[in-house]
């Protein structure tokens, strides 16, 4: 389903849909990184934080990064999904509903220009390149399909 996000992420921003490729983005994102979860089979209660679950309980917990063999490229790539993850995941409601302010509500189409709606796209497409490196490393052969599909995204 990330894949199929950031398909429409592309394509919303093409038809310069800018809040909408934000939307899209953001989602690819948010399930990108709940597949790393649960890769770890870490089933988690509804969260749209994601980043912040995988930095709780994999990378601030030594024990457990021992346990799952993780080296320290691997360790590195969970760190820089983290940290690219986090900035989009808090752009889950503005581009649906916009800015609140004491005055008026700022739409999301005022929000989101083609240079913002970029940037976030970029680093969506970073973390998935992350991600499909950290999956390629895992050298697992039930990965194989999965690696071909996000290879393909990556290609857009």
């Amino acid at each position: 389903m990330a894949l199929e996000d950031v398909g429409d992420a592309i394509a919303d921003f093409n038809e310069e849909r800018y809040p909408s490729s934000v939307l899209h983005a953001q989602q690819c994102t948010e399930k990108l990184l709940k597949a790393v979860l649960y890769f770890f089979g870490i089933i988690h209660e509804k969260t749209h934080f994601p980043s912040d679950v995988l930095a709780e309980d994999i990378l601030n917990n030594p024990e457990v990064t021992r346990e799952m063999q993780l080296n320290k490229e691997q360790i590195e790539l969970l760190l820089k999904m983290v940290d690219g993850a986090s900035s989009i995941e808090k752009q889950r409601s503005m581009p649906r509903y916009g800015w609140e302010t004491r005055d008026r509500i700022i739409k999301p189409s005022e929000i989101y220009d083609e240079l913002k709606a970029k940037e976030i796209i970029d680093r969506s497409l970073e973390i998935l390149n992350t991600i499909h490196t950290f999956f390629k490393s895992i050298d697992m052969v039930e990965l194989k399909d999965v690696l071909e599909e996000m290879k393909g995204c990556l290609k857009r």
